[in-house]
C-alpha cells in the first residue's frame, strides 16, 4: 500500500504582481482548481514544496491542508512554472481530483540499463505517455530498460511496457499504434564532408602584371 503523502499551505490574499513580495520570502504563490467550487489561492513553503515535488512529480497524489481548515484536499500538480533565466519556481498550480473518477496525466519516461552497440544510439521518441487511472493509481513513471536492445532498429513499443498493473492503469494510445516505438536503436552515420574545388588564382583588380604579361612583344630587324 502506497503512503499516504500530506502537505499544507496558507490563504494568500496577495495577488496580481504583488506575488513578487511572497517570493522575496521564499514563499511560492500557488491555486488549487479542479474538483471545487472555485478555486483557492494559497502560499507554499519553497524549501518544503521543492522536496515535496520531488518525490510525487506531476502523478503522484498528496493531500492538501489550508490553515484554517481541516479538510484534506486530495490533489495533484498540473504545473510548475519556471523563470526562464534563474529557474526559480515562479507558480504552481494544483488540482483537486475526485479519487472515484479517473484522470489523464503525463506520466514520463525513464530510461535505465546500458546500451553498448558501437556506432548506434537510442532515440527516445516519447518523453511521456498518457494514461488514464483513478489518481491514487497513477504510475510515477515507467522505467525502460534499454540494456535489450543489441542492434539497429532494435526497439521497445507501447504494448511491450511493464512495471505497472494493466489492470488499473490504461494506456490512451490508439490500437493501431500500440506496436510504434517509444525508444529505438539507430545507426549514427558519420558525414564525409568533400573538400572544396582548387579555383585558380586570378591577379587582384588593379594588382601589377608580371613583366612577361606587361612587356610588349620585341619586334625582328633584318640586317
Amino acid at each position: 500500500m502506497l503512503q499516504k503523502v500530506t502537505f499544507s499551505a496558507v490563504p494568500r490574499q496577495i495577488l496580481g504582481s504583488k506575488v513578487k513580495q511572497l517570493r522575496q520570502q521564499s514563499l511560492i504563490p500557488a491555486s488549487v482548481s479542479g474538483n471545487i467550487d472555485k478555486p483557492i489561492s494559497i502560499s507554499l513553503k519553497k524549501n518544503d514544496f521543492m522536496k515535496l515535488y520531488e518525490k510525487v512529480g506531476d502523478t503522484g497524489l498528496f493531500y492538501l491542508t489550508v490553515e484554517g481548515d481541516a479538510k484534506e484536499l486530495p490533489v495533484l500538480v498540473t504545473e510548475v512554472q519556471h523563470d526562464p533565466l534563474s529557474h526559480q519556481i515562479l507558480n504552481v498550480s494544483l488540482r483537486q481530483v475526485s479519487l472515484n473518477q479517473k484522470v489523464s496525466a503525463e506520466v514520463p519516461v525513464e530510461l535505465v540499463g546500458e546500451f553498448e552497440v558501437k556506432n548506434a544510439l537510442v532515440v527516445t521518441l516519447h518523453d511521456t505517455i498518457k494514461v488514464e487511472a483513478f489518481p491514487q493509481d497513477l504510475p510515477e513513471k515507467f522505467v525502460i530498460d534499454i540494456s535489450g536492445l543489441k542492434e539497429f532498429g532494435d526497439m521497445i513499443t507501447f504494448e511491450q511496457l511493464t512495471g505497472f498493473d494493466k489492470t488499473k492503469v490504461t494506456l490512451e494510445v490508439a490500437e493501431e499504434e500500440l506496436t510504434t516505438p517509444i525508444v529505438i536503436a539507430k545507426e549514427i552515420k558519420e558525414e564525409v564532408v568533400e573538400a572544396a574545388p582548387t579555383e585558380t588564382a586570378t591577379p587582384a583588380e588593379g594588382a601589377a602584371e608580371t613583366p612577361a604579361e606587361s612587356a610588349p612583344a620585341a619586334e625582328t630587324t633584318q640586317a
